[in-house]
């Protein structure tokens, strides 16, 4: 079972991966708008289905990502409970939390081409968005770094030899990639605005079920 909800951990990585590039992958030419410029300018050339079928993705996503996780608590569980304790509420809490961040951005999304559709002025727009903006905005900071504090429990696990994998596998998780799509963009923010940055988080949650796997090996 224990491989069984690996491999489901490393497709959910990758399903939320699809999610993102339904929900973020704008094109040439985008630009940030509103306020908080948490507006996307070619909001407005991208299909609505893509949004619903980006939360699709991202709730099974959400689901593979937890069993991921839980694989590896049932691998750490017996000589390092404490750990692998920590590592599950913090991925519980923050995979639920993901999604509900991930759908809010989508509906945001949703919104505004409705609104703007209807030949509403872009103040209207940006006022309504402002709003929930400010709403998810905190919430997401928190259940970000609660996720992301799961993740470096993973990385202590392989550290301190928890989990049967070579120690640069620490190195597999969602900061590091974070930090990589952050990196890239900064070199070229053109070429890179798009791919592979927005997927990098996502398939730093992918690396779940890889070191699940590894271990199991």
């Amino acid at each position: 079972m224990n491989m069984l909800f690996s491999v489901l951990g490393l497709i959910g990585g990758l399903l939320c991966c699809v999610g993102d590039i339904l929900f973020d992958y704008k094109g040439a030419g985008n630009k940030k708008l509103g306020t908080s410029k948490n507006i996307d300018s070619n909001w407005m050339k991208m299909a609505e289905w893509r949004f619903g079928a980006s939360i699709f993705c991202a709730m099974f996503g959400v689901i593979g990502v937890g069993l991921g996780f839980y694989s590896l608590f049932n691998q750490m569980k017996n000589e390092h409970y404490v750990l692998a304790f920590v590592m599950m509420i913090c991925a519980y809490i923050g995979t639920i939390g993901g999604f509900f961040v991930h759908s809010m951005v989508c509906i945001q999304a949703v919104i505004y081409k409705r609104i703007m559709s209807k030949g509403e002025n872009f103040e209207i727009a940006d006022h309504a968005l402002e709003g929930l903006y400010k709403a998810v905005k905190i919430p997401f900071v928190f259940l970000y770094i609660i996720l992301m504090t799961a993740d470096i429990c993973v990385a202590i696990a392989v550290l301190v030899g928890a989990l049967a994998v070579p120690k640069w596998m620490a190195l597999l998780n969602s900061i590091i990639f974070l930090i990589i799509g952050m990196v890239m963009r900064k070199i070229n923010p053109v070429k890179f605005q798009d791919l592979p940055g927005i997927i990098m988080p996502s398939l730093g949650l992918a690396m779940i079920g890889v070191i699940g796997i590894a271990a199991l090996i």
